[in-house]
């Protein structure tokens, strides 16, 4: 169709829907001109516009007036996906922006797969995409086909998403965490190897309180870098050392 006709549709379209409301999808929803000829995708990191295109299930005949509420359900049913919106562009477009899950950690299942902070299993290949993320030790495994880890993996996921928002620089050093008998986290750094006990939901002053610790015993005596810093006793930091 001529661009001018669509243009001419398009505007009694408009002008229509200031007269009759939620009645001109109805009214004008076979018309050739609001046929969805172009799908633009925003939000995109891991997934590819086309495997959103294909989830939308759009047809030749698929009008831009269609029923926004099964595209997005039909988007959400993709496991990379957390929310999406969809715009009309009248008249034969559709925006669609997608916030996709972020991975925050590796988990065992047995094999480690990406998590995020939420507990969801995310289809990435943790080698193509060079993530370079905590891993969190835990005994418990998710079902077969299951697309959520078991809760004591979702809470470490949380702990992680928790220390990456206080203190970015020291989740950048944590090659992996868990949890103790106790309720706490145990996450460990590899370089230098040092442990650090924390209690839930740790604040950003602990932390630089911690890492203040660290760096005290390590300038009195760099040859004996601590074990552990214990975080867990309120207004205290207990520096631990049990090599030689």
């Amino acid at each position: 169709m001529r661009r001018d006709m669509k243009i001419l549709l398009t505007t009694a379209a408009l002008g229509a829907a200031v007269l009759w409301g939620r009645r001109v999808p109805e009214a004008v929803g076979g018309l050739d001109a609001f046929r969805v000829e172009k799908v633009e995708v925003r939000g995109l990191r891991y997934m590819k516009k086309e495997d959103v295109v294909k989830l939308l299930q759009l047809t030749p005949e698929t009008s831009v007036w269609g029923d926004k509420s099964v595209w997005i359900d039909r988007v959400l049913s993709h496991p990379l996906v957390k929310s999406v919106q969809i715009t009309r562009r009248v008249p034969d477009g559709l925006l669609v922006t997608v916030t996709e899950r972020t991975p925050i950690a590796l988990a065992p299942t047995p094999t480690l797969e990406p998590v995020d902070a939420e507990g969801h299993r995310l289809p990435l290949d943790p080698a193509d995409y060079r993530l370079d993320l905590p891993v969190i030790q835990s005994e418990s495994r998710p079902p077969t086909g299951a697309r959520v880890f078991p809760r004591e993996v979702r809470r470490l996921a949380a702990e992680v998403e928790h220390l990456m928002a206080s203190d970015t620089a020291f989740l950048q050093l944590v090659s992996s965490v868990q949890s103790t008998d106790r309720g706490a986290v145990l996450a460990r750094w590899s370089e230098p190897e040092v442990s650090f006990l924390l209690p839930p939901d740790a604040s950003p002053v602990r932390l630089r309180e911690a890492l203040g610790a660290l760096n005290d015993a390590i300038a009195k005596s760099p040859d004996h870098i601590p074990d552990a810093i214990d975080l867990r006793f309120a207004d205290q930091v207990v520096v631990r050392r049990t090599k030689n």
